[in-house]
């Protein structure tokens, strides 16, 4: 099977069954009720994530096809770790879980990976920077995996952009193809989040919930370890540059947070995407521009990875930067002008 084949038959089966879990969800409990921190104003299902968890178990089962060892270590861990996430991500949208035992649960999952696979070598930025990691190789890509998880969940508040950048992610890691059971993954996960889309762009009939956004985080951060030692730190960059529209603004607002006192785990309205919401832009239109960037960060790691080298992953890297601080700059002189305009004292954390 080709990659753009498995992406198609993981696209239509996942529109097919997130179509069935929109009718089921209700029944299960399975429903996000608006609160004053919310981006919606009508209950809409959560836990949509499951056919992508779906997704991720055909994509291991087609990076062994694709893999001429068959189903390595580090695959069957990037697997489980997966399933580990994701049911304790479906447990939260259902009962909701204490953030510390979701913590551990993302531990555990990235100890796997990295237990199986190893860690790295050195710090996944172009050369000089890139020096050796010595024994802190293993807690800093457990380190890695569990914020790409967290991050990735934070960023899922708005209608269809979560969705839009797995699209974007899965395609890159496919197209990048530093191993074939990564390029399978990243295709399978490219395919679910676009069936998923059909259902999930504005106005949203489904949400991704904990389940979805922590298996796709957890999968993006887990696919470095799928390649060899030496480039293991370049796919890493890789996927970073493709998530780092995502990665700036969690990282940004929860340093913000943090520093004020705030409780970083809760629910809050202070994301930079959430600021352009508010200040009238539209979930679909905020989603779109963040899925542009994001493209086109993906394609100048794509240029980078087959053709690039250390100048090439630089300039890259500057771009991110300069993308990132345009968008931030914007989105608090918007946020500001918003809150003066829409925002009451309780929809505050």
């Amino acid at each position: 099977m080709s990659l753009a084949a498995l992406v198609a038959a993981v696209a239509v089966g996942a529109a097919l069954a997130t179509a069935v879990f929109v009718h089921l969800a209700p029944r299960l409990g399975l429903l996000d009720v608006p609160n004053d921190r919310s981006s919606h104003a009508a209950p809409v299902p959560r836990g949509g994530g499951l056919p992508l968890l779906g997704g991720a178990f055909i994509g291991v089962a087609a990076a062994a096809m694709f893999d001429s060892d068959g189903l390595s270590t580090p695959t069957l861990a990037v697997g489980i770790g997966a399933v580990i996430v994701g049911l304790g991500g479906l447990l939260d949208d259902r009962f909701g879980l204490p953030p510390l035992l979701r913590l551990l649960a993302h531990a555990l999952a990235a100890s796997l990976v990295v237990g199986a696979a190893g860690g790295l070598k050195t710090l996944p930025l172009p050369a000089p920077l890139d020096i050796p990691l010595g024994v802190w190789g293993a807690p800093l890509a457990v380190l890695w995996i569990m914020a790409v998880v967290n991050f990735y969940n934070f960023m899922d508040g708005i209608d269809g952009v979560a969705a839009l950048q797995g699209v974007i992610a899965g395609g890159g890691i496919a197209l990048a193809t530093w191993s074939p059971p990564a390029a399978a993954l990243g295709a399978a996960l490219a395919g679910g989040c676009l069936g998923f889309l059909l259902h999930n762009w504005s106005p949203a009939r489904v949400f991704l919930g904990d389940i979805g956004s922590g298996t796709l985080g957890f999968a993006f951060a887990a696919t470095p370890f799928l390649a060899a030692p030496p480039v293991r730190p370049t796919a890493l960059l890789f996927v970073a540059a493709s998530l780092s529209l995502f990665l700036a603004d969690a990282t940004w607002t929860l340093g913000r947070r943090a520093l004020t006192g705030a409780r970083w785990y809760e629910a809050h309205r202070e994301h930079a995407y959430q600021r352009l919401v508010i200040a009238g832009w539209g979930h679909a239109r905020v989603a779109a521009t963040i899925g542009a960037g994001s493209l086109l960060l993906t394609l100048l790691a794509l240029f980078a990875w087959h053709h690039g080298g250390s100048l090439a992953w630089s300039r890259i890297s500057r771009s991110s930067t300069s993308r990132v601080g345009t968008r931030s700059s914007f989105a608090r002189s918007m946020g500001r002008h918003a809150r003066r305009r829409y925002w009451s004292p309780c929809s505050s954390p």
